[in-house]
């Protein structure tokens, strides 16, 4: 698990390491929400990702988990209860954008792309042998640990708002509880007991990749290789996502005059 760990650490640091997040300070607010109307596209597959994987997974304990995950999008029944999705929008509202300019969005060109892939991927594991454990990475690298390495950056931004910038974990209703919630646990430290999605998926996936039956059929090393090309194949989709977002430096000024590097898009 040291070894997937560290792999997985140097696929992060590459994601992080994406001009976007770079400057995430820098960019202009107009630019800043443009990325996160688009961005939550992205979010709107998410339960879609998780039903595909529900219906292709065989391991009865990884469909539970994945679940319990699911409903938690949505966490009240009788409907007194914003989803995650309300959540976003809320928050997205908070930081300046209006209801016309949330449901007025569409996706671009290379949002319908990367939706297009992710569900490609998502799709593509009904006959393997490693349908499992390639369907539970998806899960936890795409749905939940690069999801929070993301709203991590944007926290980084969001909380310099007005709005936010007093007790601002507090205010917030989505990025920030997702920041925590999908934290990442690495393989070694994961638990089914755990608080965050990604430790809950983690300690499942660590049980396949490790199984005294896997070892013995030889397909352990197969399993960490599949875990390994499924996360490159995650992060190269997200990259590309991000690639449409690319900035060159420019000098605006904020609301309250004072000028600042931004960043426009080429």
């Amino acid at each position: 698990m040291i070894e997937l760990d560290k792999i997985e650490d140097e696929l992060i640091v590459q994601f992080k390491n994406h001009s976007v997040f770079q400057n995430i300070k820098s960019i202009s607010q107009e630019k800043f929400l443009e990325i996160l109307i688009q961005r939550r596209f992205l979010s709107l597959t998410l339960t879609t990702v998780y039903d595909i994987a529900i219906d292709s997974l065989t391991d009865l304990e990884s469909i539970k988990i994945a679940r319990q995950i699911l409903r938690e999008e949505y966490p009240d029944f009788n409907g007194n209860t914003p989803s995650h999705r309300e959540d976003l929008v809320y928050d997205l509202m908070l930081l300046g954008a209006t209801k016309l300019d949330i449901v007025k969005s569409r996706p671009s060109d290379t949002t319908n792309q990367t939706i297009k892939k992710t569900l490609a991927l998502v799709c593509g594991f009904e006959n393997s042998e490693l349908c499992d454990v390639k369907l539970l990475t998806m899960l936890r690298f795409w749905g939940e640990v690069l999801v929070s390495v993301e709203y991590g950056e944007f926290w980084k931004r969001i909380k310099m708002s007005k709005y936010f910038s007093v007790d601002g974990d507090k205010r917030s209703r989505f990025y920030y509880p997702h920041f925590c919630h999908d934290s990442r646990e690495t393989m070694a430290e994961a638990s089914l007991a755990s608080a965050t999605h990604s430790g809950r998926l983690g300690a499942r996936l660590r049980e396949m990749l490790t199984s005294e039956a896997a070892k013995k059929s030889f397909i352990d090393e197969a399993a960490k290789k599949s875990f390994i090309d499924m996360e490159r194949k995650i992060l190269d989709i997200k990259l590309k996502f991000y690639d449409q977002f690319i900035f060159t430096p420019t000098t605006v000024s904020d609301c309250s005059g004072n000028h600042s590097l931004s960043m426009t898009s080429n």
